[in-house]
């Protein structure tokens, strides 16, 4: 029997739930580590992938009206492909979420590993995860609207300090004055292949579309979500490529940098608790949607248990049981940030690709069909600037796949 009571998140609880999980840290994270690397030409860089992140939100969010409930995309899959592809996407996308949230879980203690110089950066992380568990076992309702409360307050933050530092630059030289450095095709695929975590997570938002009361609420949220989360990011890179800073041209780029004409001297505070709530909101996202993927596979009896208020409590402990093994391998230096990061974008790219395959043959001709034909073909070559271990596990479980009768 359906449990209506689920069913209570409307549009903008939905993009609540969205906008800041999926700006989440990557927003904290990779504007600042993209102009590190390749100067202006993250305006070029990040053109591309948001152009791509906002087709590849608008396919993933048809795919979900067409196959809703637990399973995703994965739904659409099978109808597609059959039971085993079904399988194997969701392997690769729970794959990914074995390294994503860990990375995610360092990159939030690095923000507040200051103010507990004495902790260390895996426990600070574990201590970040506590706090997500017991957000995740909320009902989705509340969830939708803490987050949307939440994204609110960071995508105004992040708004108003980028068209400040915009304005006072335009006020002082009243144009804005850059050039684009010349950088190699193997430089140019790897930053959009980091770049892709920008885009990761629309395809989760599927496992969420038993939660919301018709096909339109889904809709709307998704467009919704993807114009104010392309408009943070190019509002932010702008500030960053054509803004006045004092040390810019002598140190690496610092996010606090963007909200100190805000903030001024709580900008380090500002910028550590932004962190931590964008940091948990994006696990929020991808831990609750692929608890939920976990669950409706009914892999085991355990796996596929709920709470009363339909969290899947079963897949959402053996995820945690994952995440504790995997900051031990952190802790003893077994795996690094960029070795967690390096392994999500790979499967997830991967998933994404199976899911744009859907899409290409359930999809009637025209505008959704081709584009998805289109982001197939890009993302597979940006797969290829991932590392060789990486690419051999992929190809592995797909061939293992193809094989299996």
């Amino acid at each position: 029997m359906e449990n209506t009571q689920t069913k209570k998140l409307n549009t903008f609880t939905l993009a609540g739930l969205i906008i800041g999980p999926i700006l989440g840290s990557g927003l904290i994270l990779l504007p600042a580590l993209l102009y590190n690397m390749v100067g202006n030409f993250s305006l070029i860089v990040w053109a591309i992938i948001l152009t791509l992140g906002f087709i590849f939100a608008l396919i993933f969010g048809r795919l979900a009206i067409m196959y809703p409930g637990d399973g995703g995309v994965s739904l659409a899959t099978k109808e597609a492909m059959g039971k085993k592809y079904q399988l194997l996407t969701s392997f690769y996308l729970i794959c990914a979420v074995f390294f994503g949230p860990v990375a995610v879980l360092i990159i939030a203690a690095k923000f507040i590993q200051d103010y507990f110089p004495n902790t260390s950066l895996e426990l600070l992380g574990f201590f970040v995860y506590v706090i997500t568990y017991i957000l995740l076992l909320t009902k989705i309702d509340f969830l939708g609207k803490l987050m949307l409360v939440v994204s609110s307050a960071i995508t105004l933050i992040f708004f108003t300090s980028s068209l400040i530092i915009l304005f006072n630059t335009l006020q002082s030289t009243n144009e804005f004055i850059f050039s684009f450095p010349i950088i190699s095709l193997k430089e140019f695929g790897y930053s959009l292949l980091i770049v892709f975590w920008s885009i990761v997570g629309w395809e989760v938002i599927g496992n969420y579309s038993k939660e919301v009361d018709d096909t339109k609420t889904l809709t709307s949220a998704v467009k919704l979500s993807a114009i104010i989360i392309s408009l943070v990011y190019i509002l932010t890179t702008l500030a960053i490529c054509f803004g006045e800073f004092e040390a810019k041209n002598t140190e690496d780029f610092r996010l606090v940098w963007l909200i100190r004409p805000l903030f001024g001297n709580f900008s380090d505070e500002i910028l550590a608790s932004v962190a931590m709530i964008l940091c948990i909101g994006t696990l929020i996202l991808f831990v609750g949607g692929v608890a939920r993927l976990i669950s409706s596979l009914k892999l085991t009896v355990y796996t596929s248990s709920h709470l009363k208020n339909g969290t899947p409590i079963g897949a959402l402990n053996f995820l945690s049981l994952i995440y504790i093994v995997t900051l031990f391998l952190v802790f003893f230096d077994y795996l690094e940030l960029d070795d967690l990061v390096a392994f999500a974008d790979g499967f997830f790219i991967a998933n994404a690709i199976i899911g744009l395959i859907t899409a290409i043959i359930l999809f009637e001709k025209g505008f959704l069909k081709n584009s998805s034909i289109l982001l197939a073909i890009l993302f597979f070559i940006i797969l290829l600037f991932s590392d060789i271990l990486i690419l051999a596990t992929i190809l592995g479980l797909f061939l293992f796949t193809y094989l299996k009768k």
